[in-house]
């Protein structure tokens, strides 16, 4: 049995809410921090190896640092240096010097890299932290990371439903 509350307000009928009657919300979560390590890996090798999506994210990929919190993984991503790759990632916590650290939970992460989240709004809040060293950085990342956002969802649409937010 659910638990009931009561709603009133003035001008307004006094009713109870049934709360087990309500729509629970639906919450999506990674299983653990390696499935989250694997689905940014598939979608960086998938932007890496497309030859329009590869440069666009390489020129705003400044060394940076995306930090999940709730889950302890850190990716690190820059610029490839010129040849068969166009970018760099690794999710070592050691060694990076990022011009622009993100840090955020998983699931707002999960929601943002499938484009639900409007980053700005996003600092504002407080749902995303940030630390710039470099403004052109910030200024250039979130323009150029649409096609990751894109492969990210394929891949979590393909292969990962449970996250998919609908």
């Amino acid at each position: 049995m659910g638990v009931a509350a009561r709603h009133s307000e003035p001008g307004w009928r006094v009713r109870d809410i049934d709360c087990a009657t309500m729509p629970a919300q639906k919450t999506s979560g990674f299983r653990s921090a390696e499935e989250l390590r694997e689905i940014l890996d598939a979608a960086l090798r998938a932007v890496d190896a497309d030859p329009d999506d590869g440069p666009r994210l390489r020129s705003g990929a400044a060394p940076m640092q995306f930090e999940f919190t709730d889950l302890k993984v850190v990716l690190n991503l820059s610029p490839a240096d010129p040849g068969k790759h166009f970018l760099r990632w690794d999710f070592r916590r050691a060694g990076a010097h990022p011009k622009l650290r993100l840090s955020m939970d998983s699931e707002f992460a999960n929601s943002l890299l499938q484009g639900r989240e409007n980053p700005a709004i996003a600092i504002a809040r407080g749902r995303m932290r940030t630390k710039i060293e470099d403004v052109g950085a910030a200024l250039s990342f979130f323009p150029a990371v649409k096609p990751l956002f894109s492969r990210y969802r394929e891949i979590v649409a393909e292969k990962y439903p449970h996250l998919a937010l609908d």
